[in-house]
Formats: C-alpha cells, sequence, structure tokens
C-alpha cells in the first residue's frame, strides 16, 4: 500500500509540474533569502516566453535583472514589506526585457511556508502576467470615455434593443434630460412628432443591415422647445458580427435651420408689411390660374394703392407713410378670406389674387375693403384712401396680361377721382 501513495503521490508531481510549465503566465520561484536575495531556483517557459531570459540565464538571479527606470520604487517597497511580513503580495509595475523593452506585469506573489503550521519561509512563489495589451486597451478606453464626456456634441449609445446605456455631458446640455433620466429609456421619448413612421422604419432598416445612418432629426427638449438635430447612427458590431450597441453623435442645426428658414421667409415676403412679395405673389397667381383653367372655376384679380401717397411721404415723414402702408396691410389681411391671398406688388401697390370669384364677386369685395381702408386710423393727421381696380380672368390670359388689365382698371379708379372702385 506505502509503494502505491508513493506512485500516487509522484504521479500528482508530475501533473503539477507539467501544468505550471505549460502555463501561459510566467511562473518564477526564489528562495526565502531576503538579505542575499531572493534567488531565483525555478521558472517555467512561460518566464522565458515574457522577459527573453532562458532558464539558464534567470536561476541563481534575483528578480532585480527585470527591474529598470519605470519600475515602481512604492510598489517595490511594498512587496518587500508583505515579503518580510509572510503575507500574501498582488500588484504592478514595470519590468524589463531582456532586450531592454518595458512591460507591465501584474504580480502574485505568495510564501511557502515549511509545513501546514506555519513554519519558516522557504520559498515564494509569484505568478506574473503580462498585461501590457490590457493596459493599452484601459488607456485607449480611458482617453475614449474621455473623449466623449468633453465632445461639445452629443453622445448617445443604447443596446441592441435601443435602450439607452450612455450619454454624456453635451447630451444633458441639449436637451435638459439628466443622465439618470435618459438612461434605461428609448430614445423615442424625444420624438417631437414632426417625423413620419417611414422615416423611423428607414432608419431601423438601415442600421438592422448594419450600415449607418444619417438623418435630420426634429426632436424635443426637456422644455418643450423643438431642435434641430443632424444624427450619425453607426450599429457596434462584436467579433462574430451580432450588433451589441448603436452609437449616436449629433450636432445641433437649430440656429442654421433657423436661418435658413428666415432667408426663405424673407426671399417671400415683403421686409416691411411682412405679405408676400411680387415673386412670391407672382407664383402664387401663376398657380391659381392653372387651377382656374384645369377645373372651369372664376380668378379675379383686386390691385390697390394709396391715394396720394408721395403727399404723405413728402409732408409728414417716411416713418409716417411705412406706419400707413403697415396698417393698410393689416386691415385688408384681415378682411380676406383663408383662400385669398394679398402681396406688396410694389412701392404703394398691393394686389389681392381671389379665387373661386367672379368679377362681380371681387368688386363687392373691394368695395368692402375700400370702405375698411378709408376708416383706419394711421399715424396720418389726415385721411386714407385708396383706389382699387377689379378684373376677372378670360380665355388666353397669361400672369402678363391679366395683371397688366387690374392694374389699368386701378388706373382707370385714379383718373376718375380716386377713393373707388373700378371692373375692367
Amino acid at each position: 500500500m506505502a509503494s502505491v501513495s508513493i506512485i500516487e503521490g509522484f504521479e500528482k508531481l508530475r501533473l503539477l509540474d507539467a501544468a505550471i510549465e505549460q502555463s501561459y503566465n510566467a511562473v518564477v520561484i526564489t528562495d526565502a533569502d531576503l538579505d542575499a536575495g531572493p534567488r531565483i531556483v525555478y521558472v517555467n517557459a512561460g518566464f522565458e516566453r515574457m522577459t527573453g531570459y532562458s532558464r539558464e540565464e534567470a536561476l541563481g538571479q534575483t528578480p532585480r535583472i527585470l527591474q529598470g527606470p519605470a519600475t515602481s520604487r512604492a510598489v517595490l517597497d511594498r512587496l518587500r514589506g508583505a515579503l518580510l511580513s509572510g503575507e500574501y503580495f498582488e500588484g504592478e509595475t514595470v519590468n524589463y526585457r531582456k532586450d531592454g523593452s518595458a512591460y507591465e506585469v501584474r504580480w502574485h506573489i505568495s510564501p511557502v511556508h515549511a509545513s501546514d503550521h506555519g513554519d519558516a519561509i522557504t520559498h515564494f512563489v509569484s505568478v506574473q502576467k503580462d498585461v501590457t495589451e490590457e493596459r493599452r486597451r484601459d488607456d485607449e478606453l480611458r482617453l475614449l470615455s474621455t473623449a466623449l464626456e468633453v465632445s461639445v456634441d452629443p453622445v448617445l449609445i443604447t443596446d441592441p434593443d435601443g435602450t439607452i446605456t450612455y450619454v454624456n455631458a453635451a447630451f444633458e446640455e441639449q436637451t435638459g434630460y439628466s443622465r439618470n433620466e435618459a438612461v434605461g429609456r428609448n430614445p423615442r421619448f424625444l420624438q417631437s412628432g414632426q417625423q413620419d413612421a417611414a422615416f423611423y422604419r428607414e432608419m431601423w432598416e438601415t442600421l438592422k443591415r448594419g450600415d449607418a445612418f444619417r438623418g435630420e432629426f426634429v426632436n424635443r427638449r426637456r422644455d418643450g422647445n423643438l431642435m434641430n438635430m443632424e444624427q450619425s447612427i453607426s450599429p457596434v458590431t462584436d467579433a462574430y458580427g451580432r450588433i451589441t450597441h448603436y452609437v449616436s453623435i449629433s450636432k445641433d442645426v437649430t440656429d442654421r435651420v433657423r436661418m435658413e428658414d428666415e432667408i426663405r421667409r424673407l426671399a417671400h415676403t415683403d421686409w416691411l408689411t411682412g405679405l408676400a412679395n411680387r415673386l412670391s405673389l407672382g407664383n402664387t397667381l401663376e398657380a391659381e390660374m392653372e387651377r382656374s383653367r384645369r377645373y372651369g372655376r372664376p380668378l379675379s384679380l383686386i390691385m390697390f394703392d394709396i391715394d396720394h401717397f408721395k403727399d404723405f411721404n413728402d409732408d409728414y415723414g417716411h416713418e409716417t407713410g411705412d406706419d400707413v402702408l403697415k396698417r393698410l396691410a393689416d386691415t385688408v389681411q384681415g378682411a380676406l378670406r383663408e383662400a385669398d391671398a394679398l402681396g406688396r406688388w410694389g412701392g404703394e401697390e398691393f394686389m389681392i389674387v381671389v379665387p373661386e370669384t367672379t368679377g362681380a364677386g371681387a368688386e363687392a369685395m373691394a368695395e368692402k375693403l375700400r370702405k375698411a381702408v378709408a376708416g383706419m386710423e394711421t399715424a396720418c393727421p389726415v385721411a386714407v384712401t385708396a383706389s382699387f381696380g377689379v378684373t376677372e380672368m378670360r380665355q388666353g390670359d397669361t400672369p402678363k396680361t391679366f395683371a397688366r388689365r387690374v392694374d389699368e382698371a386701378m388706373y382707370q379708379a385714379k383718373e376718375a377721382g380716386r377713393n373707388r372702385v373700378v371692373l375692367l
């Protein structure tokens, strides 16, 4: 029986030696002489790969052969203190290979006692792992995390189901939602309702194909205000090509969109009265003439201008003249139907496109407008009146002939004594 136990003991030792020798990590065993050493008494193949030292070169040396300028003195002091106390030690520092290149190492060092009863320490066993690549990845992650956090552009990360897992400080500032309020929710809580289901369907179809989606979103801040966002959403995949996250980077273009809208508005709007300008009203006239021809419906024009307007400017100044024009525009606009289109044709001349209305109907409308103008209050100390011309679209009319005829009707109203309506 004793021989069987010895055989089993040798087999265990053989397996243990094979396991240590074939370990990917470096294994170093030293004696326990902290005054003269400790001296290395064993290294495995993992140590040779990690350090570049052969077994023969390492045996009998102290681990100081691995130390260099960047090796942490504080870590070495902690290590020596633990060894003197016979305690387990764990730490990281920089070591150097035989060729002088540096690598970061994590140590796990345990004392070996002469017996299970805590007798004198005979050896120290050190398991060492090269963590250079881990630290490089950690540094990259910290750098990326810092870059995301300090980015002026909002960043949002979701899991594959669209649940938010991260937002940066710029997201909080832009949306008004804190990180705690956003994480765990679906980004749809930001939707304003101004984009239809087809927009989001296209977005998800693109993302699930593994492609990036770029588009302009109209979202809503926490305070209810709208924000226009140029947004790029990219899927992130693992080593097997499976989507693990979606990363969204946004740029707030609200000011740009607002400016573009204002430019478009100004391009079609009279700067003084806020009415459609000649270009915009001309486009409306062409469209209504085409509609009138297609459906055989009547269409009329009304043109009017202020009587003796030049005298107002000369006698009372341009500021008073501008006030009269603005009051006139407001008065007439307030008396029109929703379908009617009023615009400033030029100077003190205004024109109204009157759909679904015959010449007689437009004449009656113009008469109501004439009375409204005559009764309005302005900054001018004298009464303000206007002369109106009216005409109905005829066969073969073009926008030019149509507008010229209503202008002639207005001229006839002025020639007839002003403050009146003439149908031509």
